[in-house]
C-alpha cells in the first residue's frame, strides 16, 4: 500500500495516476473539505481509467491520530502535502504545515517501521549564492535575503527528512522545480496560465528550472520503490527563462504575448495592483513582495543525477504547456 500525502494537489494527482498505473494500491490522505471532483476531472483529462481505484482516507498532516491511521499497514509514504505560498496571510500556515507536517509524517514512519518515505521537496530549499549561479544536490544552504519564506519552510522541512534518515528512515528526497501540468488553476504553478490568459504586458527577467508533472511523478515513483535511498534528487529537465516560459504559455492559449520585460519599478507596481484586486475580488493576489523579491534571479539546476539514475526520456516543456493549455480550455467551456 502507497500513501500518498497532499493527493489533490497538482504532483500528488499525478503521483496517483503513475502509482496506479503500474499496479500499485493507493491510499490517498486528505481533508474532508478536499476537491476530490478536480482529482477526477485530471484523471478523466489524461484518459487515465483508475480514479475509482483510489482509496481515500480523511485525514491531514498535522493530525497525528490520523496519519497513524493512515500509514498503518503501508509500505511507502509519498509526502506530497505542503504549502506553496509567498501571500503573508498564509505565511503562519504554511510554516504548521510544510514543518511542523513533515516531522509528524517522518516521526510516524520511524515509529511504525519499515516504512520508505519519498520526500517531495523543492529547488528553493537548495542552497543559492549571488556569486554562485549553478545549483545541484551538493549545493548547501545559504542564508540570505534570496530565501523566500516558502523556501525557508521547505529546508526546514528537509532537516525534518535528513533527521529522520540519520535515525534509521529509508527514504529519498526529491527537490523538485516549476512543475508544469494539468491541475487546478487557482493554485501553485497552473495559475499562470489563468494569470496570462487575463492578459499581461510584461514578463519576469529571472529564470529557474522546469518540469513535467508527468516526469516529475515517474521519477519520484520510479525512485522511491526502488532500492535507491538516502539520496537527494534535483528534478528539472530544462533551465528556462521566464520570458520563454510567459511567451509559450501565452501562445499556447491564443493570447497576446508579454513582450516587455517588468523592470523593477514595473513589478512593484504590478504587487501594488495586485493588492487592490485582492482587496476588490477577495482573490488572493499572485503578486507580492516576496514574488518581486525574487523576478530577476536566475539559476542553472543540474539534474545530471537524475538523469544517470532514471534515463528518463523528458517530455519537452513545450509540450507540457501545450497539453496544460489544453486542459485549461477544457475547464474553460
Amino acid at each position: 500500500m502507497n500513501l500518498v500525502t497532499g493527493a489533490t494537489g497538482l504532483l500528488g494527482t499525478h503521483l496517483m495516476m503513475e502509482l496506479l498505473s503500474r499496479g500499485e494500491r493507493v491510499l490517498a490522505l486528505v481533508r474532508p473539505s478536499a476537491n476530490r471532483q478536480s482529482v477526477e476531472d485530471v484523471f478523466r483529462f489524461c484518459n487515465n481509467t483508475h480514479f475509482a481505484d483510489i482509496e481515500w482516507v480523511e485525514g491531514d498532516v498535522l493530525d497525528i491520530d490520523s496519519l497513524e491511521a493512515a500509514m498503518q499497514g503501508c509500505s511507502h509514504v509519498f509526502h506530497c502535502a505542503a504549502i506553496v505560498s509567498y501571500h503573508p496571510s498564509e505565511r503562519a500556515e504554511m510554516y504548521r504545515v510544510n514543518t511542523e507536517g513533515t516531522a509528524n509524517v517522518i516521526n510516524m514512519a520511524l515509529h511504525l517501521g519499515n516504512i520508505k518515505v519519498g520526500f517531495v521537496s523543492s529547488i528553493a530549499a537548495i542552497g543559492k549564492a549571488k556569486n554562485n549561479d549553478r545549483v545541484d544536490e551538493e549545493s548547501e544552504w545559504v542564508e540570505n535575503d534570496m530565501n523566500t519564506h516558502y523556501a525557508i519552510t521547505k529546508q526546514l522541512s528537509e532537516m525534518e527528512f535528513w533527521r529522520g534518515i540519520h535515525e534509521g528512515l529509508e527514504g529519498v528526497a526529491f527537490n523538485c522545480g516549476f512543475i508544469i501540468g494539468p491541475g487546478s488553476f487557482d493554485r501553485s504553478s497552473p495559475s499562470l496560465f489563468r494569470k496570462l490568459n487575463e492578459g499581461m504586458r510584461f514578463y519576469p527577467p529571472g529564470g529557474t528550472g522546469f518540469i513535467a508533472v508527468s516526469d516529475a511523478a515517474w521519477c519520484i515513483a520510479e525512485l522511491t520503490l526502488g532500492p535507491t535511498t538516502r539520496e537527494r534528487f534535483i528534478l528539472v529537465t530544462e533551465n528556462r527563462s521566464m520570458k520563454e516560459i510567459f511567451q509559450l504559455v501565452a501562445q499556447s492559449l491564443g493570447v497576446k504575448v508579454p513582450t516587455q520585460e517588468a523592470k523593477p519599478w514595473i513589478l512593484q507596481v504590478a504587487r501594488i495592483a495586485e493588492w487592490l484586486k485582492e482587496k476588490t475580488t477577495g482573490r488572493k493576489a499572485l503578486v507580492t513582495s516576496e514574488t518581486v523579491k525574487n523576478a530577476s534571479l536566475r539559476f542553472y539546476y543540474d539534474s545530471s543525477k537524475m538523469q544517470q539514475a532514471t534515463n528518463l526520456q523528458a517530455t519537452p516543456i513545450s509540450e507540457a504547456i501545450q497539453q496544460t493549455a489544453a486542459y485549461f480550455r477544457h475547464c474553460s467551456k
